[in-house]
C-alpha cells in the first residue's frame, strides 16, 4: 500500500481534467501497484470519482417526460423563489416536426423571454436551452401551435442554488472561451419592417455531433435582443429554426442541438433596431467529438 501513496497524493492535489488526461498513465501505474500490493480497484475508484466530480450541464437524469398535445395545448411552471435559472429540452415523440413556443412571465402582462422553436424532425434534432433571469418567481409557459398533428414531449428543471452556480460557470466559460464568436447589430427601420440586419455564419467542424450556442448581450450594450437562428445543413436546407426574444445582459440564453455529419452551417440575424440590436454569439462543440462519418448532406433533400 505504501507503493501507491505518492499516486494518491497527486491524484488529490491535481485537478480531476489533469487527472483524467492522464487517466491512460495512472493507469498503468495503478495495475503495476496492484499487481504488488493486491489493491488493483484502488485506481479504478479513484478515477471513477474524478470522472463524477466533472461538471455536468445536462445530467442523463434529465429528460423530457411531459406530452403535450397539439392544438395550441399549453402548460406552466412556476420557478420557485430561489430560482435564477431554469433548463427546458424539446422534443417529438415519434419523429414528426416541433412547432412549439416557450416563454417565461412576471404577472399577468410581462412576457420577459419567448422562444419559438420549428425543425423538421423532433425526435432527430431535439434542443437543450438554459436561461437565466432574475428572482421574481417567474411562470415558464410552454405550447404547441394550432396543429394537433404535431404534439410535444418537454422536460422542464429548476436546478438547485449550488447547481445553478455550476451551470453559470460552465456557460460563462463556454462564451468567453468559444472558438467561434462574433457580434451581430441589429437593422430594423422605425415603421418600415425589417431592412436585413447584420447576418453572421458559422461552418459548423463535421466532428461536432453536438454544438453549444449561447447568445448573449452582456458586453454589447445590455439591451434585450431579437434574433433568429437558422441551422442548416446544406444549401437553404433548414433542419432547425430557433426564434429567440430575450431580456439581454440578465437573461442569457444557451442551448445544445444535435449536428452529426458534414454540411452544417448556423446563421444569425438581429431583429432589432440599429440603435439597440447588438448582441455576441458564440458556437462551441458540445461533449466528445466524434470522427466526422457520420452521414452528411442528402443531396435533393428539402427543407420544410
Amino acid at each position: 500500500m505504501s507503493s501507491l501513496a505518492p499516486l494518491l497524493s497527486l491524484a488529490l492535489l491535481l485537478p480531476a481534467g489533469a487527472l483524467l488526461v492522464s487517466a491512460p498513465a495512472a493507469r498503468s501505474a495503478g495495475a503495476a501497484a496492484g499487481q504488488r500490493s493486491g489493491s488493483r480497484p484502488l485506481m479504478q475508484t479513484i478515477e471513477e470519482a474524478a470522472s463524477a466530480a466533472q461538471p455536468v450541464l445536462w445530467s442523463p437524469d434529465k429528460v423530457a417526460d411531459i406530452r403535450i398535445e397539439g392544438g395550441k395545448t399549453l402548460k406552466t411552471f412556476k420557478m420557485p423563489a430561489h430560482a435564477e435559472r431554469v433548463q427546458y429540452m424539446l422534443k417529438s415523440p415519434n419523429g414528426r416536426p416541433i412547432k412549439a413556443k416557450v416563454e417565461l412571465w412576471i404577472g399577468p402582462n410581462r412576457c420577459v423571454h419567448e422562444f419559438i422553436y420549428d425543425c423538421m424532425d423532433g425526435l432527430a434534432f431535439p434542443i437543450k436551452a438554459t436561461l437565466q433571469f432574475k428572482k421574481l418567481s417567474p411562470v415558464l409557459k410552454v405550447s404547441t401551435n394550432g396543429a394537433y398533428e404535431f404534439p410535444l414531449e418537454c422536460g422542464v428543471f429548476v436546478p438547485s442554488p449550488d447547481e445553478s452556480k455550476t451551470i453559470g460557470q460552465i456557460t460563462e466559460n463556454m462564451f468567453y472561451t468559444a472558438p467561434m464568436k462574433d457580434r451581430v447589430q441589429g437593422g430594423m427601420n422605425y415603421g418600415k419592417g425589417s431592412s436585413g440586419g447584420a447576418i453572421r455564419d458559422f461552418d459548423i467542424d463535421p466532428t461536432w455531433d453536438k454544438t453549444q450556442i449561447m447568445v448573449w448581450s452582456k458586453d454589447a450594450g445590455k439591451k434585450s435582443f431579437k434574433t433568429n437562428i437558422e441551422i442548416l445543413q446544406g444549401p437553404n436546407n433548414q433542419k432547425q429554426h430557433l426564434n429567440l426574444r430575450c431580456g439581454g445582459s440578465t437573461q442569457p440564453y444557451h442551448a445544445v442541438i444535435n449536428t452529426p455529419g458534414a454540411g452544417w452551417k448556423i446563421r444569425c440575424n438581429s431583429k432589432k433596431f440599429l440603435e439597440d440590436g447588438l448582441f455576441e454569439i458564440a458556437v462551441a462543440p458540445y461533449g466528445e467529438v466524434g470522427d466526422g462519418s457520420s452521414p452528411g448532406v442528402l443531396l435533393g433533400s428539402g427543407g420544410f
